[in-house]
């Protein structure tokens, strides 16, 4: 058979693991490549072109990077194609982009839908304590994240990932499912399924306010909302004007009565602080201006700041 003509469009690190399955699938051709923008990053706000480019230069495909992607109509209309591909692009893709292809336009989504559409359903699975997540193939319709389901496989959550780590699982699931089932959906093997609209949620994107730790919480609640934002976008807290980042922490068992977000201990450990129910252990912490660092060194450094009776606000 000719081999099936992809258009893939794609940011994170994410859809870069996407394009990578793509590029070694030997009945796939991929005509072209859509990322975001370049941005700058780090303190000298470098230009730093994103994953998906990075894997495209690599195998030499075509790549364009539109601010719009409306506005890359014309030139995406002059190449054909037989499927649209998107993973974590990160824009709304117009109607009229979407019905270009000759077979579909699909997603690959990171969720069991229809349950957290929009863009951070791994980090909400995480925060809200599920025991699993997945990958979802759909179809792409104008409504954010509703369109038909070709396929779902699902993959555990454990108490030891955090949203790093499920990215990396769902990388791995997606590029399996991808090679699996992109020949089946353009041989019309797979039927849609279409979303049970009772049962929708959604995730939308995580302010930098609802980053705040919530001491005043369930000590298992805490856990789960920083593991959520680990290894990015991070999760933090105030001391007055001070903000610390705050990337990992543990539970523990310790029940002593004192205000929530007061720092109980600060031992070899790391250092404890009271929540609504007993208490967490931080393990990494960052000082505003500093590394984050092991908080079980912290009180050995100069840069120790904290002390037991503090509190957190």
């Amino acid at each position: 058979m000719e081999k099936i003509k992809v258009i893939f469009c794609g940011t994170p690190q994410i859809g870069a693991e996407i394009l990578i399955a793509l590029t070694e699938m030997p009945n796939v051709e991929v005509v072209l490549v859509i990322s975001q923008p370049d941005r700058p990053v780090g303190r000298k706000k470098e230009l730093k072109p994103t994953p998906v480019k990075e894997v495209a230069l690599k195998n030499n495909l075509k790549i364009i990077q539109p601010i719009k992607i409306s506005e890359a109509y014309d030139e995406i209309a002059q190449i054909e194609s037989d499927f649209i591909v998107t993973c974590a692009y990160g824009q709304f893709v117009p109607t009229r982009i979407l019905d270009l292809p000759k077979v579909d336009s699909i997603n690959i989504h990171g969720s069991l839908l229809p349950k957290y559409r929009g863009g951070a359903p791994i980090q909400y699975a995480i925060k809200n304590g599920d025991s699993e997540t997945g990958i979802s193939i759909m179809k792409m319709v104008k409504k954010m994240d509703a369109g038909d389901y070709y396929i779902q496989e699902s993959v555990k959550i454990e108490d030891f990932d955090d949203t790093g780590t499920m990215f990396e699982k769902l990388a791995k699931l997606g590029q399996k499912m991808i090679k699996e089932n992109l020949v089946k959906i353009f041989n019309n093997e797979l039927s849609p399924i279409a979303q049970v609209e009772e049962e929708v949620t959604f995730s939308k994107n995580i302010t930098s306010e609802e980053e705040k730790i919530n001491w005043d919480d369930l000590s298992i609640n805490i856990w789960n909302h920083v593991r959520s934002l680990s290894p990015w976008p991070i999760a933090h807290t105030f001391k007055g004007e001070r903000r610390y980042k705050i990337q990992k922490v543990k539970i523990l068992n310790n029940k002593i009565e004192k205000r929530a977000g007061t720092i109980v201990d600060i031992n070899e450990n790391g250092i404890d602080v009271q929540t609504k129910d007993g208490q967490v252990q931080i393990e990494l912490i960052q000082k505003p201006g500093k590394k984050m660092m092991k908080a079980s060194e912290y009180k050995l450094t100069n840069l120790a700041d904290l002390k037991v009776g503090d509190h957190f606000e």
